[in-house]
């Protein structure tokens, strides 16, 4: 009998973790030869590190569009090699106004007295599965965010729905993450907000974006002093630190936390700061300190370290 090597993976882990269900592992198998599994005691299907990896691969390929026949016979480093370039070339096609104007106007309405408690939930949840999560967080979550925010401030949205909004959106995004990889790449990334800002919404949609790329993102989640920062800089071997901040948080109060960090991060530590905070306030920027505009702004700069990364190890 095989022996089953450590790590292995069930066939449900890797369903998991490439999206690619039992029937199409299968036929792979018999077409191709590839994965082939390797078998338990009672015969069930393990998988080993290796194939595991080269499947997460070939998953984010054929959504970009090539056919598995092409791809089942490259090694890894080529299949990795394809994804960097087609990332690299990727032409990302937002939704339309409209399309973004319609579902900002129904999330408003579901969210308004009268409405079923899970009204709001399934909507958020439908347009997750019609989009997809890395399009979802970068184009719609902006919009449903600032709407939010103003119907909030406008009185238009309770306090209360406006903190089940925020919830549901959490709850939906981290579910809807994917598995802890194998193929994780470097710079590992932390997420914070200073001490005073309660918002990570922005933090959330960044997290995810990442995450499909393969980075190890660790969220402390709101108001974490700079020393914590910098202790787990130190621990966890950090090469990244993205600091999220909105318009509520003075200026004053940036320019101090930034300022500490900046003086005490390793020179290999990269400081990225974004949302309407900093935007407002403008830091001074340097090579290693970046104001970013928007997410998908700081994912292609995490792909560029990681591809630099793979090049000098």
């Amino acid at each position: 009998m095989t022996q089953i090597n450590i790590p292995s993976f069930s066939q449900a882990q890797v369903e998991q973790r490439t999206g690619l269900s039992r029937e199409v592992l299968r036929k792979w198998e018999l077409r191709y030869g590839f994965p082939l599994p390797q078998r338990g005691h009672r015969g069930q299907r393990h998988y080993d590190g290796a194939a595991t990896r080269k499947l997460e691969l070939i998953s984010r390929l054929l959504k970009m569009g090539w056919r598995v026949s092409k791809l089942v016979g490259l090694p890894v480093d080529a299949l990795q090699a394809l994804l960097d370039d087609g990332q690299a070339h990727a032409t990302p096609t937002p939704p339309s106004a409209l399309v973004l104007a319609q579902a900002t106007l129904t999330l408003l309405e579901r969210l308004q007295p009268g409405q079923p408690p899970a009204a709001a939930p399934l909507f958020l949840q439908s347009q997750l599965q019609q989009h997809g999560l890395n399009d979802f967080v970068a184009y719609l979550m902006p919009a449903f965010n600032l709407a939010v925010g103003r119907a909030w401030q406008a009185q238009r949205v309770s306090v209360a729905a406006e903190h089940h909004y925020t919830a549901t959106l959490r709850q939906l995004v981290l579910r809807a993450l994917p598995e802890p990889s194998l193929n994780i790449q470097p710079p590992r990334v932390l997420l914070a907000t200073p001490p005073g800002e309660l918002h990570n919404l922005a933090l959330l949609a960044l997290h995810a974006q990442l995450g499909l790329q393969g980075a190890h993102c660790l969220d402390l989640d709101c108001q974490v002093p700079a020393p914590e920062v910098l202790r787990m800089v130190h621990d966890f071997q950090i090469r990244v630190v993205a600091i999220s901040a909105s318009a509520s948080m003075p200026s004053a109060a940036l320019a101090q936390y930034t300022g500490d960090l900046r003086r005490a991060l390793p020179e290999a530590c990269a400081l990225w700061l974004g949302g309407q905070g900093f935007a407002a306030w403008a830091p001074p920027q340097s090579p290693n300190c970046t104001v970013f505009n928007d997410t998908s702004q700081a994912v292609g700069h995490w792909l560029r370290l990681a591809r630099t990364s793979r090049v000098k190890n």
